[in-house]
């Protein structure tokens, strides 16, 4: 069985609302897997600019923020930037409507790449999901997906998430928020979201959580 092997990578990539980290978080559970969500990383970073309030066009101050800044994603996804717990804050609208353009600097990318890379090269067994896994983070990834859903269903669900933590966006107002989010981050220079050739591509639109995760572990399985 191939999840038996000591060397297991997993690569998991796909537009917001996809459903990526709810099925990397589950698949890792079962197949004991350690669990990067790379977003997370790039919506802290996204978190420190806001709070500084840092230019986007200052590169020379955005790496000196990167250099004096620390970002661990603990063993319960929890989410701290420089010692602080920001799990929740990180999923807020300010983070939301910044963190595509951010994602876009070459110099971030650059930085969070090479820190991902660390990670994958220290863990044996890890599933790691984002938009340039499979292209950029982890080419050798074994296994390799790309979940996609149609527009208005990962509005749907983000929407149901975002009411879960009392934020009041509405439907529509999500629908064109993830729309503007594809957008950028297809046509970015650096690293755009794209489906590599040899991932297998899983359309989640009217897919269960269970019917996802489990198509993707048989594809492992086997």
């Amino acid at each position: 069985m191939e999840t038996n092997n000591k060397r297991l990578r997993v690569a998991i990539d796909g537009p917001a609302g996809a459903g990526k980290s709810t099925v990397a978080r589950e698949i890792s559970k079962r197949l004991g897997l350690k669990y990067l969500d790379t977003g997370a990383m790039y919506r802290a970073i996204t978190l420190k600019i806001f709070r500084e309030n840092l230019d986007l066009a200052d590169l020379e101050s955005l790496s000196e923020m990167l250099d004096s800044t620390a970002v661990q994603i603990g063993t319960d996804d929890k989410v701290f930037l420089d010692g602080e717990d920001v799990t929740e804050e990180i999923r807020m609208s300010h983070v939301n409507e910044l963190v595509s353009p951010v994602s876009c600097i070459s110099l971030v990318r650059k930085r969070l790449v090479t820190m991902q890379q660390k990670i994958a090269d220290e863990t044996d067994r890890i599933i790691m999901e984002g938009r340039d896994i499979g292209s950029r983070v982890m080419p050798d990834a074994r296994y390799k997906f790309y979940l996609d859903a149609s527009l208005e269903e990962r509005a749907k669900r983000r929407n149901r998430e975002q009411l879960k933590k009392n934020m009041t966006l509405s439907l529509n107002g999500v629908a064109a928020e993830i729309k503007r989010r594809d957008e950028i981050d297809s046509n970015r220079s650096d690293s755009p979201l794209t489906r590599v050739a040899d991932a297998v591509m899983i359309d989640t639109t009217g897919m269960s959580f269970e019917e996802v995760v489990d198509q993707i572990i048989k594809r492992i399985d086997n």
